[in-house]
């Protein structure tokens, strides 16, 4: 048996395993040839063992003077020797006699025994021996695992300083200034490194934009048009600060970054619908993980917040949000298109309004890709759905159906002369805000009109419909949904 050596250095074992193994393996043949000599041995005799029989037969030719002696096979004698009647009396005494036929002889001999009995379970041997051979193999690989681990820690070390040498050269990055207070997150000209590099791939040139926040400066609410940027801003942003955690240069003019604990993304939308969890859950889930586990030392980023129920439900859900990571100084960068958001952001002394800007004309928009400070006006949604090839009809439509409702949505909010959806509570009330004062007013002048017309049928359904309200107990948002389904 061939004894199988044992490295002591990692050249050693890599010189082991380069002549052990085939470039090819297969699960029944991995161990190249002349490695190892008995398992070629019973490789060669599980493929019939050519070779041997060649010898054999060639030295007892040279033994015997027989000139027709042949070495013969079938499935009852196994190997045999085979000769002529002629010349069966010139065979030596170790010729053992099995068969005689009308024209030929057969006989064997131990040798032959032998290599019969070995071909018989050669296969066998085969797998025997390679498994021996990759025990060893797998063993020395074990013994020199804490080389092997330090080896590939430093082959890591160079290869990622080398990507990232390679990526800042490439793409122009920077050198971040990294703090270890929360005072000030910095980034002048950031880019997405990813969209950057397929724009320029088609010859564009990607827009770059600004970043400033601070404990005083912590949550920034980002409206606008759909296609306008909103979406890579926030990612930008996000990637910049984990690029920068990592130890990679990041692709902008100039950063100050502090160290955070984590960033948290809720962006996109997915759904389990084999489990049970519609799209609007996910989104839940996530945003649940955010308020409980985020911190003033985090980064979050909230790529739409409260889709997938009602617009009130919505809304409500992203009005509080806002507020409690306001309130826990959460470096926050929100993009919605509740526009009713705005006037909440001017009211809370750490938030500032941005928007992803357009240029508006007769011929449509032209997005700008730039995020400026202050709230969108209105979010497009049906020019980006003109670009997006509806039909010329639905547009006019929609166009009609859109003037309508801002003319009748008291709370259609217009930047330029919106009330605010939740005014601050005055000082003489903790808890009646103006909205609820003047939509109140309304109802009850609404009833004393009914009560004086009472002879129009549907008047007095109105009118049955107001008396079951009780203005005590009814919030100023239900109070709004049921003024503007009596106007329709």
């Amino acid at each position: 048996m061939t004894t199988l050596l044992h490295p002591t250095s990692l050249k050693e074992l890599s010189t082991l395993l380069q002549s052990a193994l085939i470039p090819l393996p297969s699960a029944d043949n991995f161990i190249a040839e002349g490695f190892d000599q008995e398992l070629d041995t019973y490789r060669n005799l599980s493929k019939g063992g050519k070779e041997e029989i060649i010898r054999i037969n060639q030295e007892e030719k040279e033994k015997t003077k027989i000139s027709n002696l042949k070495i013969k096979y079938n499935n009852v004698l196994g190997y045999f020797f085979e000769v002529s009647t002629i010349h069966s009396a010139s065979v030596p005494d170790y010729f053992i006699h099995r068969q005689t036929l009308k024209n030929v002889c057969r006989y064997t001999t131990p040798e032959l025994s032998e290599f019969d009995t070995k071909i018989q379970n050669a296969q066998h041997q085969y797998e025997k021996r390679q498994e021996e051979i990759r025990n060893h193999l797998e063993k020395s690989i074990i013994n020199a695992s804490p080389s092997l681990q330090h080896l590939a820690k430093h082959i890591a070390k160079a290869d990622i300083s080398q990507s990232f040498a390679h990526l800042a050269q490439k793409q122009n990055c920077i050198q971040p200034h990294i703090t270890k207070t929360q005072d000030t997150l910095e980034i002048q000209e950031g880019r997405h490194i990813v969209i950057e590099e397929n724009l320029e791939k088609e010859n564009k040139r990607f827009i770059p934009n600004d970043l400033a926040m601070s404990k005083e400066n912590c949550f920034h609410l980002i409206t606008g048009p759909n296609m306008a940027g909103k979406s890579t801003f926030l990612r930008q942003n996000a990637l910049i600060i984990y690029l920068a955690h990592i130890g990679s240069f990041i692709p902008a003019r100039s950063a100050t970054i502090p160290v955070f604990d984590n960033i948290f993304t809720r962006i996109g939308s997915g759904d389990s619908l084999s489990t049970g969890e519609s799209t609007f859950l996910v989104e839940m889930q996530e945003a649940s993980k955010i308020l409980r586990h985020s911190t003033e030392k985090s980064f979050v980023i909230l790529d739409e917040l409260g889709r997938g129920t009602s617009t009130y439900d919505g809304l409500s859900l992203a009005w509080a949000i806002t507020e409690f990571l306001h309130e826990k100084k959460v470096k926050t960068l929100f993009a919605t298109h509740y526009h009713e958001l705005i006037t909440l952001a001017q009211s809370l002394p750490h938030a500032k309004n941005f928007s992803a800007r357009v240029l508006e004309d007769k011929k449509g928009i032209i997005f700008l890709h730039q995020i400026f400070e202050g709230g969108a006006k209105k979010s497009f949604g049906i020019e980006v759905a003109r670009l997006a090839g509806i039909p010329h009809s639905i547009i006019e439509k929609a166009e009609t159906i859109l003037q309508k409702l801002e003319k009748n949505n008291p709370t259609q909010l217009n930047t330029n002369k919106q009330k605010p959806l939740f005014p601050e509570e005055t000082s003489n009330s903790e808890h009646t805000n103006l909205l609820y004062k003047e939509l109140y007013e309304k109802l009850l002048q609404k009833q004393n009109e009914i009560k004086n017309n009472t002879k129009n049928k549907q008047n007095l359904d109105i009118y049955k419909k107001l008396e079951d309200i009780d203005l005590n107990t009814t919030t100023p948002l239900e109070i709004f949904q049921i003024v503007s389904d009596l106007k329709q």
